[in-house]
């Protein structure tokens, strides 16, 4: 059976019930993980599995949303930020008794008790709150309401309100835009060890601009006053302060190295020293900083000519810090001792992405050796530096481990399997039994499509002393003889991986049954590779990342069964802005006969300071980079069928980007189709507006192609 466009974005997921934020109860005896619902992939049930003796039961009550009613801003926000949709239960936190978990859902949370499944309201019920979160001994806990931060005691729900200036410009125990969007920090207060303490950020966005967003809507045009960190202007004020929930008493903290530092990460460590991660504006340096009885001890710095990546590595193993740097030339874990003095532990691993978790004597991390489309669980040994891959290959594994209770849960996604969860013993050291998920069987909802699906093939591609992965999508059927269109599936931006050895977005079947070929190649300042792929595009971006697109399609046109003349290009985002940097690099070549561009930067000067400035610096320093960056004035040259497509409310990518485009189109005289999306923001998540975007893209690309 082939795939439909209703079928692919149905209340049905497709792709299984695939788990998400998988967890470990504080005993190990437990596995829970949310998974969309089997009849509506848009609510988020939480399931719950006995690892001794493989029950699974479902643990989602019906929680109706609170008398509040709509989502508060503050949650609308980090639903964007955070590219997650869903209803339901959104997220889920175990008590440190083992007994409970508390469920946030509608912006409220909530206690369900294991044995019986009993769940009991724990914030208040006629409001909302953001940032829920349990404190250590599952005493508390904290939210924000309104721009200020609260506690309340889980007994007996005595509030606490611990701030009272938040509204307007301030907020409260929340991270600003610029950490959700670009250092993926979503936290904005930390409890101490002792629960004595909270640490929070206050957030204060008045030295930013005013500036106007035109959000259009399906009957509407609402002008937003925003303040939009662009590129060289004003970050937010961002404070830190600890509360001491006994007296009452709050001291604000002087966290940063300069004035114009970002506060990229905080958290407590287990003898309750806050440790705060500084990164300079320039993000060239970034100082691990510890405070305890009053002070300030610099742990470790890292510098770099480009610029340091920010993760969230940082672990206590024992009386050692763990910590991956990229100070040689990758990512690599290093033992520390606290006084700049650190270890590389891992010499034998190609990268290591993150540390699952770790003992006195090992850590659990994943990392890949030497093919970097795939990812694997190693246990390193901090003895004697050796490793152990607990995985098998050719797939993406993921985890957590629970290094105390000896087991780990290991997710797995590969090219033939969409996603599925399986334990395994550490002291055995193999694989276990299968908790959630497997092959794609008779009660898959895939199933019924297997007949037509075809699977991805990987490749590589040596150029510019570089190693580029691809992963190229057949038509299907395919016959070797004829000759078939191709489409090249673009992001090319840092920070992105797109070639893994995962189960690929069902969108690459839907078009290869529509008789195209789908080609993806991760061209340099792609992450997961060494420090240099990336930096390629430091100063300028838009240039070496063509370079290796076009090596790409110079592959496609060797192949005999790709049409030559009927090569197209789409992309989202960056790809969107890659899309129009290609198209303009090959006028009059005829490398591309038609491409997509749906939400594109255009013009970096709109874009924002932290993400913008980590690759290109201020405008002021690199007025020639941010002008060769540009699409324009390269697409004044397209000649080739170009259709546009740009969500009306997007608040991250602005629309602004797109009309900017629209004017240099029509002054240059260069033809092109335009699709917008009133009331969609960035994703372009609706169902009703996936279904026509990418019918309109098939049919745009089946006309022209």
């Amino acid at each position: 059976m082939r795939l439909t466009l209703g079928a692919l974005f149905g209340p049905t997921p497709l792709v299984g019930p695939t788990p998400t934020q998988v967890k470990l109860s504080p005993d190990g005896r437990f596995a829970s993980f949310l998974r969309p619902a089997a009849d509506d992939r848009e609510r988020l049930e939480l399931w719950l599995m006995d690892l001794r003796h493989g029950h699974a039961k479902a643990l989602s009550p019906d929680l109706a949303a609170p008398a509040g009613g709509e989502m508060t801003a503050e949650e609308r926000a980090e639903r964007e930020r955070r590219r997650s949709f869903a209803g339901g239960i959104t997220s889920h936190q175990w008590h440190p008794d083992g007994e409970h978990i508390l469920l946030v859902a509608h912006g409220a949370a909530y206690l369900a008790r294991i044995a019986d499944g009993k769940v009991t309201a724990v914030t208040p019920t006629l409001s909302r709150q953001t940032g829920i979160r349990l404190s250590p001994h599952g005493t508390y806990l904290s939210y924000v309401r309104d721009g200020d931060l609260y506690s309340s005691a889980l007994d007996n729900g005595v509030e606490h309100r611990l701030t009272t200036d938040g509204g307007g410009t301030v907020s409260n125990g929340l991270p600003e835009f610029i950490a959700q969007e670009e250092m993926h920090r979503f936290d904005g207060h930390w409890w101490s060890p002792d629960e004595r303490t909270l640490a929070f950020t206050r957030v204060d966005t008045a030295p930013i601009a005013v500036s106007y967003r035109h959000e259009v809507l399906s009957g509407s045009i609402d002008v937003i006053p925003q303040r939009y960190p662009f590129a060289g202007a004003a970050n937010a004020e961002v404070g830190l302060a600890l509360t001491d929930l006994g007296s009452g008493e709050t001291r604000w903290l002087d966290w940063r190295l300069a004035d114009d530092d970002y506060l990229a990460r905080v958290r407590f460590g287990p003898d309750g020293a806050l440790y705060v991660q500084a990164q300079s504006r320039d993000q060239k340096r970034l100082t691990l900083r510890r405070w305890i009885g009053g002070q300030w001890s610099d742990v470790l710095t890292e510098d770099a000519a480009t610029w340091v990546n920010l993760h969230d590595n940082l672990k206590f193993a024992g009386k050692a810090l763990l910590w991956t740097s990229e100070r040689d030339g990758t990512a690599r874990l290093y033992a520390a001792n606290g006084k700049g003095d650190v270890d590389c532990v891992t010499p034998d691993l190609g990268r290591v992405n993150a540390i699952l978790g770790a003992d006195a004597t090992r850590a659990w991390v994943t990392a890949y050796r030497d093919d970097p489309t795939g990812q694997d669980v190693f246990e390193v040994s901090l003895r004697d530096r050796s490793s152990r891959a607990l995985t098998p290959g050719d797939a993406w594994h993921d985890g957590v481990v629970n290094g105390r209770a000896g087991v780990a849960l290991i997710t797995r996604s590969s090219p033939t399997e969409p996603g599925s969860v399986r334990l395994i013993d550490l002291h055995k050291r193999r694989a276990g039994r299968l908790v959630s998920g497997g092959p794609v069987n008779g009660s898959h909802p895939y199933f019924a499509y297997l007949d037509a699906h075809v699977a991805p093939e990987f490749g590589q591609i040596d150029t510019a002393g570089e190693t580029l992965h691809f992963r190229l999508t057949k038509p299907s059927p395919f016959d070797p003889a004829r000759r078939y269109p191709a489409l090249v599936h673009v992001y090319g931006g840092p920070g992105v991986q797109r070639v893994r050895r995962d189960f690929p977005p069902l969108i690459q079947q839907f078009l290869a049954q529509a008789g195209f070929a789908v080609f993806e190649l991760d061209n340099r300042g792609g992450s997961n590779r060494h420090k240099d792929f990336e930096d390629a595009i430091h100063g300028e971006l838009g240039r070496i990342e063509v370079d290796d697109q076009l090596v790409g399609v110079d592959h496609l046109r060797s192949l005999a069964w790709v049409d030559r003349e009927r090569i197209g290009v789409f992309g989202h985002s960056y790809g969107g802005y890659m899309v129009l940097k290609c198209l303009g690099r090959t006028a009059a070549t005829g490398t591309f006969a038609a491409g997509v561009s749906i939400a594109p930067v255009t013009r970096w000067e709109l874009y924002d300071t932290h993400y913008t400035e980590r690759y290109l610096g201020t405008p002021a320093d690199n007025l020639a980079g941010y002008a060769r960056s540009s699409v324009f004035p390269a697409v004044e040259a397209i000649d080739v069928p170009l259709l546009l497509m740009h969500g009306m409310a997007d608040d991250n990518v602005l629309f602004s980007h797109s009309t900017e485009l629209m004017r240099v189109l029509q002054d240059a005289g260069v033809p092109f189709e335009l699709m917008t999306y009133p009331g969609s923001k960035h994703a372009l998540q609706e169902r009703s507006v996936a279904i026509h975007r990418y019918r309109y893209l098939l049919e745009f690309f089946g006309r022209n192609l």
